[in-house]
């Protein structure tokens, strides 16, 4: 890869989900407020200019849900696959998820669960990132949170302590 190709990994935690006695964790929808905070979320990342060349979504119906109501309010459309290892998955199994992404990928989104993804943002992070985007990060990670990491290798050879935490913006609408 030519070292000059700058990638970005986008990590974006699920927007608020119901909690309904009886349903199966896999199987919970987003609430009235995830919807309106995974549309606001759409739309802080139209209005960044992070238009994502993949996504990788876990399979349950929230992430699936967040996405589709970030594409909706942002219109970035892109290939969309729903990779079961993201259910639940430790940072360990998310970065092995991201190393076998496409290598033509530039912008790569990530959509998950916490404690794994904000883990992977913690684990990625080269702790170079301006003091306000470390202390966000530091403060916590709630629903409809979304870390922006540059990337200056292959996806195969992201190692942790690699990327530039560039940006941590938790999406209300």
């Amino acid at each position: 890869m030519n070292d000059a190709t700058h990638r970005q990994l986008v990590l974006l935690r699920h927007a608020k989900a119901e909690d309904p006695e009886g349903k199966v964790d896999h199987e919970r929808s987003l609430t009235e407020r995830g919807h309106a905070d995974a549309a606001a979320a759409g739309q802080w990342l139209r209005e960044q200019g992070i238009a994502p060349d993949l996504v990788l979504c876990s399979t349950s119906a929230r992430t699936r849900e967040t996405w589709a109501a970030v594409v909706e309010a942002s219109r970035l459309g892109t290939v969309v696959e729903h990779e079961p290892r993201i259910y639940n998955a430790p940072p360990e199994r998310l970065l092995d998820v991201v190393r076998e992404a496409d290598a033509d990928a530039i912008t790569l989104v990530v959509v998950g669960h916490a404690p794994g993804i904000p883990g992977l943002a913690v684990e990625l992070a080269d702790g170079e990132a301006d003091d306000a985007v470390e202390q966000r990060l530091a403060e916590g990670y709630p629903t409809a949170t979304i870390a922006v990491l540059d990337v200056d290798t292959d996806w195969a050879d992201l190692a942790p302590g690699a990327a530039r935490l560039r940006a941590v913006h938790t999406a209300r609408g």
